[in-house]
């Protein structure tokens, strides 16, 4: 449907958008431009009578298109989308256009040039949607199986609340679930036996008939689509059959070297595992098991596994307190707060008693706060949220031990926010606990104990004492191989490690693939109140999404027209093998990604992506240019979000940049481009945040055969890859762009 009535509407967003761009002066502007039916200003589009005055308008015939110009589409386009269906209008006929995260939150003193670009952004949009034809989305059904990756308490959680309406499949990379939490000796602030709490949960995922619990296990791989993924699983040889094993404990007996053990008393499952690096083969297990469990032969093995979606629950790994030298952390009584619950808990080798090297109880203990975090210069930036609670928790528990100790908690500030910590701490400090606000500079082994250098910085001197045990309270950060799980799942990871949300606020447990939910540390630092809350919550929007039995994607995909010779090259240089054919190509909808690689390379120009079309394409950067000057900037979904974050960071660049979003730049060819700098663009940027090898490796030759093809223009493109996370970059990419563009 070319043309049509197309309504605009601009959100004030509460002045987000309003206090910087005139959105007045906006809509002046628009409502003159060819095929605008309408424009209308609201404070909020996302409230419901936001969204109501645009279905009226739909149900009344006055538009059958709709630009919104607001926040990032990220946040509110499904929103949107299912009001103008229910309205009556084809979903695909309305797109937001971001005035908030890429321009009054990037331009906050540039209240003239926001306004223009706001023109121009909302200008390019009208001319693409007018060119737009409705689609249908093509709908394919989900694989009722769920992977809950991580077997901590977030996990288990998360497992336990799908168990009774899904099938699902728990990994965890260690011999035994429980996680952190397992390995505690206490929880604050009401000193609950973590066993007493976790153990129970754990013998109900061993137990429940839908759950299949794989330990000594990692996610190798993943393939697939949304709704429908392959999981290649890594399973670690454990040397002892799960299944057979009774725990009889008589393997341990025998083994002359301590090489074959069970974890801890409750851990789950109940199975004996050889450590092969302590083993000398000599067999005396294998002898003595009267269930035949003991295979010393056992090897890697891998498996495939069918999901339709994925909770990721990894948690966190502790900072490398050895990066700080001056802590002289080889020290034996410089431990961790880790070490130190280790020494308490039910996986203790001390009699679950506090001790130092020598064995003896320590008479006077420091605990360091913030090892690791909050330090924007060398380490991580972030507070671990739990480090003051627990080290208070911890203090308590020396005082318990040995009523006489002296216990000092340095700290930078405490933090002591939610229900009933704020009294913990009062009473932490009541029981006696000395706090002093400084940083630690050194800590010296001296005589027999460890010298503390610190700065009170209260008392603003610089001091030192003397202490028979320091304990170090690290950084949390993301786990390992979090990361690259969440590459695989082509999910964003923030600067700070942790997997990015799909919002902060609003929707914290869901990633940008609507496929994959995170509970607990995998997305930042968290208690276990939290962590809990968070295995509800995902196991929720899981079942939400698991229940609906089908899924729709988009329709924009590749098309053939008439102008297809049959040549091949586009079945030959399609990276996920999405078509097929002797003859004219045909198209396996659901393995296509939309990259666009296809369109570009055909030699005939024999193939458009729907919707982003070259002439559609054509059409927006024609329309932002006609607006005012500009830098074009192609960009993929990836970098988009990092673009959302330089501006939920106020990260400035320059107003001239406007950017497209495509579905992959591999979409662009020279025509294209040309047309950009033939319509006035000062230059061309492709910004590619994809992960994807697959594309990745294309990208330099592509980049290289659009400035062999463009060079005539004399002016400068460019291509930059910024993953999301990178947001700080693409800013400081933009405004070195700009300054090499002529005016």
């Amino acid at each position: 449907m070319s043309g049509g009535k197309i309504g605009v509407y601009l959100c004030r967003c509460g002045g987000n958008i309003s206090d910087v761009v005139d959105v007045e002066d906006v809509a002046g502007s628009v409502e003159i431009l060819e095929n605008v039916a309408s424009v209308t200003i609201h404070d909020y589009l996302c409230s419901s009578a936001g969204q109501g005055s645009i279905e009226q308008d739909i149900r009344d015939g006055k538009v059958d298109k709709v630009v919104i110009g607001s926040c990032s589409p990220k946040l509110h386009l499904e929103t949107f989308c299912k009001m103008a269906g229910k309205a009556g209008i084809n979903p695909m006929m309305l797109e937001i256009t971001n005035l908030r995260e890429q321009d009054s939150w990037v331009h906050p003193d540039e209240p003239g040039q926001a306004t223009g670009k706001a023109k121009s952004l909302i200008t390019g949009a009208v001319a693409r949607m007018a060119s737009l034809s409705e689609l249908t989305p093509i709908e394919k059904e989900l694989v009722d199986r769920v992977l809950v990756v991580g077997g901590g308490i977030a996990g288990i959680t998360a497992v336990l609340e799908l168990a009774d309406d899904h099938e699902v499949v728990l990994v965890e990379k260690e011999p035994y679930i429980g996680g952190h939490m397992i390995g505690l000796s206490k929880t604050f602030p009401t000193y609950d036996c973590s066993q007493c709490t976790l153990t129970p949960k754990m013998v109900a995922v061993h137990n429940h008939p839908n759950i299949t619990m794989f330990t000594n296990t990692e996610v190798d791989g993943v393939q697939g689509n949304v709704g429908d993924y392959t999981v290649t699983l890594k399973h670690s040889p454990r040397y002892v059959n799960v299944e057979a094993c009774t725990s009889c404990g008589r393997c341990a007996a025998k083994c002359p070297v301590d090489a074959i053990y069970l974890p801890f008393a409750q851990a789950i499952p109940q199975a004996y595992i050889i450590d092969k690096e302590k083993c000398i083969d000599c067999e005396a297990c294998t002898k003595v098991c009267p269930v035949d469990a003991v295979s010393l032969e056992d090897e890697v093995r891998t498996e495939d596994l069918k999901v339709g979606s994925v909770v990721i629950a990894t948690g966190f790994k502790p900072f490398d307190i050895s990066r700080i030298e001056e802590y002289n952390t080889d020290h034996p009584d410089i431990i961790t707060a880790v070490e130190f619950e280790d020494m308490l808990s039910a996986k203790s080798h001390t009699g679950m008693r506090l001790q130092k090297s020598d064995g003896t109880l320590p008479n006077r203990v420091a605990f360091v706060l913030c090892v690791g975090s909050r330090d924007f210069e060398k380490y991580n930036k972030h507070c671990s949220r739990v480090c003051c609670l627990y080290s208070m928790k911890q203090a308590h528990l020396v005082k318990k031990m040995n009523k006489d100790a002296e216990v000092t908690l340095f700290y930078i500030d405490i933090r002591a926010a939610g229900r009933r910590f704020e009294e913990f701490y009062y009473n932490t400090q009541k029981e006696g606990v000395q706090f002093i606000r400084g940083r630690i500079a050194r800590i010296t082994p001296q005589n027999g104990q460890l010298r503390v250098r610190y700065e009170d910085t209260l008392l603003n001197s610089k001091e030192e004492d003397e202490f028979d045990m320091v304990v170090l309270c690290p950084s949390l950060e993301a786990a390992e191989g979090s990361q690259e799980l969440a590459r695989q799942l082509n999910i964003p990871i923030d600067d700070d490690g942790f997997i990015e949300e799909k919002h902060v606020k609003i929707d914290p447990v869901s990633s940008l693939n609507q496929a994959v939910y995170m509970a607990g540390c995998s997305i930042g630092p968290k208690d276990i109140h939290d962590a809990v809350t968070d295995g509800i919550s995902a196991a929720h929007k899981t079942h939400q999404f698991l229940g609906k039995g089908r899924i729709a994607i988009s329709p924009e995909k590749p098309v053939v027209n008439d102008k297809c010779d049959e040549c091949g090259v586009c079945i030959e240089e399609c990276p996920y093998d999405a078509l097929s054919g002797l003859g004219r190509p045909a198209l396996e909808a659901l393995a296509c990604t939309g990259c666009g690689v296809c369109a570009a390379v055909c030699p005939q120009q024999a193939i458009d992506i729907r919707n982003y079309s070259r002439e559609q394409l054509k059409a927006q950067v024609n329309g932002m240019l006609e607006a005012g000057p500009g830098v074009i900037v192609f960009i993929d979904p990836a970098a988009y979000a990092a673009a959302d974050l330089a501006g939920v960071n106020r990260n400035r660049y320059s107003s001239k940049i406007r950017l497209v979003q495509v579905p992959s730049i591999h979409i662009l060819d020279a025509d294209i481009v040309n047309f950009a700098f033939e319509s006035g663009a000062g230059g061309v940027m492709l910004v590619e945040g994809t992960t994807d090898e697959r594309l990745v490796e294309r990208s330099n030759n592509l980049y290289k055969m659009l400035k062999r093809e463009t060079r005539q223009h004399k002016k400068p493109i460019r291509y930059s890859h910024v993953e999301t996370a990178q947001y700080e970059k693409m800013g400081k990419l933009f405004n070195v762009f700009v300054e090499g563009v002529k005016e």
